[in-house]
C-alpha cells in the first residue's frame, strides 16, 4: 500500500495543532505534528527523514511559548530549506523540492502576513489555523504539483492542461513566462500559478465569474447542466482543488457557435435566449442574474470583488490594485458595496483616484 502524502507540522502549542491535524487526517492525507527542536538538530533531522515526508506545515511563531525549544524563525526554517533544495550545504541537501505552508492561530493573521512581501516567497501560501483545518485537498494538489515539476523536461500541457493548439488561443505572453520560469526550482513555478494565474481573475475565471458572463443565475434549476457543457473549458493543470475555467477559449466557443456575436456585449437575457437555442432542454430552466444597487446595465461581465454580486464593468468602480501581467483584470466593487464601505480595509483597500471622485457624486445625488 503506498504511503499516505504527509505533512511534518511544527507548532509551539499542542493545543492549537490538534484541531488542525484532526480535520485534515484522511485516508489520502496525515499530518504529522512536531515538536520544534534547535537549530542545529533540526535541519539535519528533516535531512535524515525526508523520504518520510511530503512538505512541511510551519506555525509562524515557533518560539511562542517558553515551553518551545526553537531558537530560530519560521521563515529562517523555510529559508534554509529552500536552499537545500537547491545546493548541497557541508555535504548536504535535500534530493526533492516540496511545499512549505505558514500558518498562524492569530485572527486574520494572513490578510495580515500577506502585505509582508519580504519573506511572502519562501511559502506556497499563507492561512490562519483556522482556513488551513479545510484546506485538505489544497495541501494534496500541492504535493502532486511539487512532483509533476520536478520531472525532466516536464511539458507546459502537463503543467497547465492545454495542448498545444489550445495554447495558441490564450495570451501568449502567459505561455512565455511559464515556459521560462518551469526551467527554475518547482516553487517559482508553484508560486507564480497561484498568485498570478490561478487565484487571479482573468486567464482563468471562476464559477461565480463564469456564471455572469454567461448572464445565468448560478441558482438556476439548470445551472448545473450548462457548467457540465462548459467542461472543455475547464483548467486541468496543476495545483488545483477548485474549478476554474479559461476565459479565453470561452470567448471563442461563444463567437464561434453564436453566429460571430461577442459574449461581453450582449445582455444577460439575450445570452440565455442563445444557450436555450442550443440547448433546447434547458429551455425555461435559466434565470437572470438580479442587479446589483445603483445598477443598470444587464451586460453583466464580472462579480463585485467584496460581496459577489453580479455587475457590468460599466455600473462597477475599480479598485486599486496593481496588475502585474497583461492576461490578468481589473476588479471591481458595485456601488453598494462602494456606498456603504464594509469591507474597505478588509476585502479592498482603496479605489483608482478618478472612481473615488465618481464616488462622491453618488454621495451628493439621492436620487441614485
Amino acid at each position: 500500500m503506498p504511503r499516505k502524502v504527509t505533512y511534518l507540522y511544527f507548532d509551539d502549542s499542542t493545543e492549537t495543532a490538534i484541531p488542525v491535524k484532526d480535520n485534515l487526517d484522511n485516508e489520502d492525507l496525515v499530518i504529522n505534528i512536531e515538536r520544534e527542536l534547535s537549530w542545529v538538530q533540526i535541519v539535519g533531522r528533516l535531512l535524515d527523514v525526508e523520504s518520510t515526508f511530503d512538505g512541511l506545515i510551519l506555525d509562524w511563531r515557533l518560539d511562542g511559548t517558553d515551553a518551545s525549544k526553537a531558537d530560530f524563525s519560521s521563515e529562517a526554517l523555510a529559508q534554509q530549506c529552500r536552499r537545500l533544495q537547491v545546493d548541497k550545504v557541508n555535504g548536504r541537501g535535500f534530493t526533492k523540492s516540496f511545499p512549505i505552508i505558514l500558518c498562524s492561530a492569530q485572527q486574520g493573521f494572513s490578510t495580515i502576513y500577506k502585505k509582508d512581501t519580504t519573506s511572502e516567497d519562501l511559502f506556497d501560501s499563507i492561512f490562519d489555523k483556522s482556513e488551513l483545518e479545510d484546506e485538505g485537498e489544497f495541501l494534496l494538489s500541492l504535493v502532486k504539483g511539487y512532483k509533476t515539476l520536478s520531472e525532466p523536461g516536464v511539458s507546459i500541457q502537463k503543467i497547465i492542461g492545454l495542448d498545444a493548439s489550445e495554447q495558441k488561443k490564450i495570451d501568449d505572453s502567459l505561455i512565455r513566462k511559464i515556459i521560462e520560469i518551469k526551467e527554475r526550482q518547482p516553487h517559482e513555478m508553484v508560486q507564480f500559478l497561484l498568485k498570478e494565474v490561478i487565484d487571479v481573475k482573468g486567464a482563468l475565471i471562476d464559477n461565480n465569474t463564469l456564471a455572469v458572463r454567461l448572464g445565468v443565475d448560478p441558482t438556476s434549476d439548470g445551472w448545473e447542466v450548462l457548467k457540465k457543457e462548459m467542461a472543455p473549458f475547464k483548467y486541468k493543470g496543476i495545483l488545483l482543488n477548485d474549478e476554474r475555467w479559461w476565459a479565453d477559449l470561452i470567448n471563442e466557443w461563444w463567437t464561434n457557435e453564436f453566429e460571430g456575436t461577442t459574449l461581453k456585449f450582449l445582455t444577460s437575457s439575450e445570452r440565455i435566449n442563445s444557450i436555450e437555442k442550443k440547448y433546447i432542454g434547458l429551455i425555461g430552466l435559466l434565470k437572470e442574474p438580479k442587479l446589483s444597487v445603483g445598477s443598470d446595465s444587464k451586460e453583466f461581465w464580472t462579480v463585485c470583488y467584496a460581496t459577489k454580486n453580479p455587475i457590468a464593468e460599466v455600473d462597477g468602480f475599480i479598485i486599486d490594485k496593481h496588475l502585474h501581467y497583461s492576461w490578468q483584470e481589473r476588479e471591481y466593487i458595485c456601488l453598494d458595496e462602494a456606498k456603504n464601505e464594509d469591507f474597505r480595509g478588509e476585502i479592498w483597500g482603496s479605489l483608482l483616484s478618478y472612481e473615488e471622485e465618481r464616488l462622491k457624486s453618488y454621495f451628493e445625488d439621492t436620487t441614485k
